[in-house]
């Protein structure tokens, strides 16, 4: 893209300060791998296509079902018993045609490494059997690791660079309890409040991708109902089984 059409298209964020048309520029070669297509993934990987990430990669082996239009408000009832990624991967293309959208209709663990390797994995499934699926995969490979999830009023943000010290999910989390449970299932969510995660999920994604460290090894606690934030910072475990 010429820089005249980067700045008419991207001229409100362009304005921002520690945004510029290098930054921009940045962002349009970044690839994005997002896991789960549903209320976390639809919005962010919206919000990432719009910002102008280059590649996006979508992994979800759902189809859409009538019991998700309450909270996954990209997909529609036309759309029932179609596969997430492809409907989504139609609207991420007609919002910006100058991005690369793939697809893979498949669950993570299915998948080997270099299936899921980009410069951020981002977690935004409904289960732990795949959020530490994939923390294993980001640590084997030394790539980004943004993870989130929502449930009732809660949501939890987490990010991690597998860069230098060795801190991951299992180094405040370690693995335990039942791997499949879904917590929206079980507990209920309401729509805007898991808007509201991935909204905060995806700016954390911009973030990082331009360069900025500020969110990393951290774990933000967001109550949807009250209106509060709490953060906190991630200390390596040395015990932690992945290290």
């Amino acid at each position: 893209m010429q820089n005249d059409d980067l700045i008419k298209r991207y001229y409100s964020q362009l304005l921002l300060d520690g945004m510029s048309v290098e930054k921009q520029k940045l962002l349009s070669k970044k690839s994005v791998t997002v896991i789960g297509c549903g209320g976390l993934g639809s919005p962010l990987a919206t919000y990432l296509a719009g910002s102008g990430i280059g590649n996006i990669i979508l992994i979800d082996h759902d189809v859409v079902e009538l019991r998700n239009l309450h909270r996954q408000v990209f997909y529609c009832e036309n759309d029932i018993g179609t596969n997430k990624v492809d409907v989504l991967a139609k609207y991420l293309k007609s919002l910006n045609s100058n991005i690369s959208i793939q697809t893979n209709a498949k669950r993570s663990w299915d998948l080997v490494n270099k299936d899921l390797k980009s410069d951020l994995l981002i977690d935004c499934a409904d289960n732990l059997r795949t959020s530490y699926s994939l923390n294993k995969v980001a640590c084997e490979e030394k790539i980004g690791f943004l993870t989130a999830s929502v449930a009732g009023n809660i949501g939890q943000i987490s990010l991690f660079d597998n860069e230098k010290n060795h801190c991951c999910l299992e180094c405040i989390f370690p693995k335990e309890g039942d791997m499949d449970g879904n917590d929206c299932a079980d507990i209920g969510i309401l729509g805007p409040s898991v808007a509201l995660i991935a909204s905060i999920q995806t700016s954390i994604a911009i973030d990082y991708l331009i360069g900025e460290k500020l969110h990393v090894n951290q774990i933000y606690r967001v109550d949807t109902k009250n209106f509060s934030i709490q953060k906190n910072k991630i200390s390596p475990d040395s015990s932690c089984k992945i290290n």
